[in-house]
């Protein structure tokens, strides 16, 4: 059984580093300081990289101090967490290569399987959840940290529990999570209600933009780099800012391009019926069914027209 090789695994292991994505997000922070607290507990070295720069609002999480950018360091076991495939590793794919034992932890539909060992719950609201069982099947002891770690990982990934990934399990689980010392007021107003003047500014820039299409079934915006220099911001203040398209009334689905680094970066958000995974999954990515994203290697205006067009179909418009 899958879950007794990672659980052998971790106890085994002396020496372990934690990683997930790039541009990352609450879930994927969430899990690797709560891992890294987790594992301190066992006694365990542990190093925890992203090949990325954390975003300010997430900060103040436990541990971010201890993130770096990934290293070729000698460990025992990798553990990847959040990641759908090892390209969302950036730079910390390359420990696959020179760790002797993988651990894959995550939620996404799209998941390649790429370690020694896959857990991959697709029921799973938020990586978070998975991380939360895997700590309490260990034995280990939550305590503050450790909670408001895989909190902000959970009420992230959920969208505040407005997402309909969201299930009964996982408010028992933010349940078990308040009762070890999360305070909800706090993270809640750290995170949905406290934006930021320059982010201000960016998100007047994506709604000035934002477009309509297919009988107002589709919202688009898109950023340009010249949006992030004009007020200051950078990719990180991107996040949520999607939701204010998905969030007009009669839209099934939103779409947010971004330009980053030479890139096109896609984010895709659905309300009932349409996959977005399978439109993602055409530019190489992928995620939920409901929330997908990707990287293209393209122009904006190129990427626009063939994103419309696989919507439109979806759409059956």
């Amino acid at each position: 059984m899958i879950l007794n090789d990672i659980l052998d695994s971790i106890n085994e292991a002396k020496e372990i580093v934690a990683v997930t994505h790039v541009s990352p997000d609450g879930d994927g922070i969430g899990c690797i300081t709560a891992l890294y607290k987790a594992m301190k507990k066992l006694n365990k070295d542990i190093s925890i990289f992203i090949d990325d720069v954390v975003p300010d609002i997430y900060k103040f999480i436990p541990y971010t101090d201890k993130i770096t950018r990934p290293i070729n360091k000698k460990a025992d076991l990798l553990i990847a967490v959040d990641c759908a495939d090892a390209e969302r590793m950036g730079s910390g794919r390359e420990l696959l290569k020179v760790v002797p034992k993988s651990i894959n932890i995550d939620h996404h539909v799209s998941n390649t399987l790429y370690a020694n060992m896959n857990y991959v719950d697709t029921n799973a609201a938020s990586s978070a959840e998975i991380v939360y069982q895997l700590i309490k099947i260990l034995g280990i002891d939550l305590d503050q940290e450790i909670a408001e770690s895989l909190y902000v990982g959970v009420v992230t990934d959920t969208g505040n529990f407005m997402y309909s990934s969201t299930t009964s399990f996982t408010h028992e689980v933010a349940g078990d999570l308040i009762n070890n010392g999360v305070s909800v007021s706090k993270i809640s107003d750290i995170i949905f209600h406290n934006i930021k003047y320059s982010k201000l500014k960016l998100i007047s820039k994506a709604i000035d933009k934002l477009e309509l299409y297919f009988n107002k079934k589709v919202a688009y915006m898109e950023l340009k780099k010249e949006d992030f220099i004009e007020t200051g911001t950078n990719i990180s203040d991107v996040e949520n800012i999607i939701n204010f398209g998905r969030d007009i009334d009669g839209v099934e689905v939103a779409v947010m391009l971004v330009e980053k680094d030479g890139l096109v970066k896609g984010s895709l958000r659905s309300k009932s019926y349409v996959d977005v995974n399978k439109v993602a999954k055409e530019f190489n990515g992928g995620g939920h069914v409901r929330a997908s994203g990707f990287l293209k290697n393209s122009s904006i205006n190129e990427v626009k027209n063939k994103v419309l067009e696989l919507i439109k179909n979806e759409l059956n418009e």
